[in-house]
């Protein structure tokens, strides 16, 4: 009785209708947290409403905004609901200073993982960045890496690999083919300065370059598996990315290229749903230390995302700062690339390298293993 006495006699029209939309933004803030609980395979719209997270969230910040200049006490709709899903928003946003980029110790596992986009510049298919690549990881120096979307000859003097042994130190390393021929291939790659004791797939629902690999590497009198993720894209083609960047339904052929691109999304969450649920099993299985990381195609809000992350540490979470923005090519604002490590790892620091190296930011992570 209060609230509607609150709502009819004391705001005007301006502000009843403001009210109205408020409370649908409201109910889309609601709606886009289930997202990360609902399996896609079961009611896959949902999805959709996740993917929107950010501009659902800062509409609602808005509405707070617009509420502190006409009636303050009507913030508490949105400021509660933000509040709700504050333990989401902490996956996407976190409050602190960048962690100081410090010498490794020896007792620290310096990780890196970059979706390499097959070492080509997203803008000029014919510029080669791989010598760029090679002087931002002299840089940080990690131990291991992994790549999704690595590209390379397998004979010659432009096996990759060979480099990254000879000015890098990494004289080990599983490659794990999608595709090749008697030249070349691509897939993913783990490079590590440990040994790699054993190495595969999980095949379960691999679907193509999207895949996920593992190695186990023996660190002092410690064996720990890398699993590599790079799980189902979007697949979108250049004029599907700009359909999405500038929409304008106006004729029957936009409208038939939202049916088309709205189908390609649903099928990617249910894939990545498939993917997600695989990965998680195998490391339900794995009785050592482990650390997870790679492209995940999704957001923080993501049922996948969650799924794989439950139980495990997140690096951004517990040491980044900022926006945790990991891909800046189609919308500027999505993390979709992680580092997870099971509980008997400290995460240390977390860091994005801000090189437009590919359409993804290289991450990486000092991680140290407790000896229990």
């Amino acid at each position: 009785m209060a609230r509607r006495v609150l709502v009819k006699k004391r705001l005007g029209y301006l502000s009843k209708t403001v009210f109205i939309f408020n409370i649908l933004a409201i109910i889309a803030l609601l709606i886009s947290y289930s997202a990360s609980f609902i399996n896609p395979k079961t009611f896959w719209p949902i999805a959709f409403f996740g993917l929107g997270y950010l501009p659902i969230l800062i509409i609602n910040i808005g509405f707070i905004a617009y509420w502190l200049i006409r009636k303050p006490k009507m913030i508490i709709f949105s400021l509660l609901t933000i509040l709700i899903g504050w333990p989401l928003l902490t996956k996407h946003w976190n409050l602190r200073s960048s962690s100081p980029i410090t010498a490794k110790s020896p007792d620290q596992i310096r990780v890196l993982s970059f979706n390499a986009h097959l070492f080509k510049d997203i803008h000029d298919e014919k510029k080669n960045f791989k010598n760029d690549a090679l002087e931002m990881l002299d840089s940080i120096k990690p131990d291991i890496i992994c790549f999704q979307e690595y590209y390379s000859k397998i004979k010659g003097k432009y096996v990759i690999s060979n480099e990254f042994k000879r000015k890098l130190g990494y004289d080990y390393h599983y490659f794990a083919e999608s595709s090749k021929n008697d030249y070349e291939a691509y897939g993913m790659t783990i490079f590590s300065k440990y040994p790699i004791i054993n190495s595969g797939n999980i095949l379960d629902n691999d679907y193509g370059i999207n895949r996920i690999s593992y190695a186990d590497v023996k660190k002092n009198d410690s064996t720990i598996r890398i699993y590599n993720v790079h799980l189902r894209s979007f697949a979108l083609q250049n004029d599907e990315k700009e359909f999405l960047q500038n929409p304008a339904l106006k004729n029957e052929t936009d409208k038939q290229a939202t049916r088309r691109l709205g189908k390609k999304l649903k099928n990617a969450f249910e894939f990545r749903s498939d993917q997600a649920n695989s990965l998680k099993k195998h490391m339900e299985t794995c009785s050592m230390p482990y650390i997870v990381m790679g492209d995940f195609n999704d957001t923080p809000m993501s049922y996948s995302v969650n799924l794989v992350s439950k139980g495990l540490k997140n690096a951004f979470k517990e040491k980044g700062s900022g926006w945790g923005v990991t891909h800046y090519e189609l919308l500027p604002f999505f993390q979709i690339d992680y580092i997870f490590t099971s509980p008997n790892f400290d995460i240390d620091n977390y860091h994005v390298v801000k090189k437009k190296l590919s359409d993804h930011y290289p991450i990486w992570s000092d991680l140290r293993l407790r000896y229990l």
